[in-house]
């Protein structure tokens, strides 16, 4: 296998006024065949820096607005692809050479064991110096074969949806997420308000989704939140992911409850 031939594979990444973070992330995709920008409506030279690296600029279905349905925007990418292989990845978030390497492998093989992988993730410092020890290892289903007909689905906490009797492959060389709005709480109470109050205006406001959404489950996460962050201080110390987000976890399942109660005993806003 040459390193030098150009990774049979699409990669996609939206994009909305990040041209300061765009390059980061663009430098470790270099070795891929083709980045697909699904851009919504920047004006701060991130088309110009995506131009410059020779990625495919496509629009959001709706730019200039805060995204409503992010599956509806991967999916997107995901048509506009040229090769079967296609991997996903946030203009925050970086990836490792050691993925790379590891995805051109899989390509390159063509044996296609697996048309799903989960790759696991790695929460690091905004600067990649520290790579976090968490409460447990971290796995997303990032990198598939569009042979496997998998579609992006849900408006929030988007993810790919496909048939159970497909086996899926595990890829333990990581991708990092940076933990700069999520250690930031301005940033990351702005982000977490406006998801969660799409997420739960889209839905049919009944009681038992009330009470199993809007306050068994963020009571359970928050005990789960707790638990993770005592022991995560305790066995790792200063090697342990910051206590602030963990904090910031116990914000998001708070504003999980109180949106829930705003739409389900506001019928005017149910409606």
């Amino acid at each position: 296998m040459s390193n030098n031939k150009k990774i049979s594979c699409s990669v996609g990444v939206l994009t909305y006024n990040v041209a300061n973070e765009l390059p980061r992330l663009l430098e470790g995709l270099k070795d891929f065949d083709e980045i697909i920008i699904t851009d919504g409506g920047s004006t701060d030279g991130t088309l110009e820096i995506a131009k410059e690296y020779g990625c495919k600029v496509v629009s959001q279905s709706n730019p200039g607005n805060p995204i409503e349905d992010f599956a509806k925007e991967r999916n997107i990418s995901l048509d506009a692809a040229k090769h079967d292989w296609f991997f996903y990845i946030d203009s925050d978030e970086v990836i490792s050479k050691e993925l790379v390497n590891r995805i051109r492998s899989i390509v390159e093989d063509n044996k296609e064991s697996f048309l799903i992988y989960k790759v696991r993730y790695v929460k690091t410092s905004p600067d990649l110096s520290i790579k976090y020890r968490t409460f447990k290892e971290y796995y997303q289903t990032r990198f598939f074969n569009k042979k496997s007909g998998a579609r992006f689905k849900k408006k929030i906490h988007e993810k790919i949806f496909f048939d159970k009797t497909i086996l899926v492959g595990i890829i333990n060389e990581p991708w990092y997420v940076l933990l700069e709005e999520e250690l930031d709480f301005k940033e990351y109470k702005k982000k977490v308000v406006y998801r969660v109050d799409v997420m739960v205006k889209a839905q049919k406001q009944t009681l038992k989704r009330f009470l199993m959404r809007g306050v068994y489950s963020p009571s359970v996460e928050s005990l789960k939140t707790f638990i993770k962050m005592v022991y995560v201080r305790l066995r790792f110390r200063k090697k342990g992911i910051p206590a602030q987000y963990e904090l910031n976890r116990l914000y998001l399942q708070w504003v999980t409850f109180k949106t829930y109660c705003k739409y389900f005993f506001d019928k005017d806003l149910a409606s």
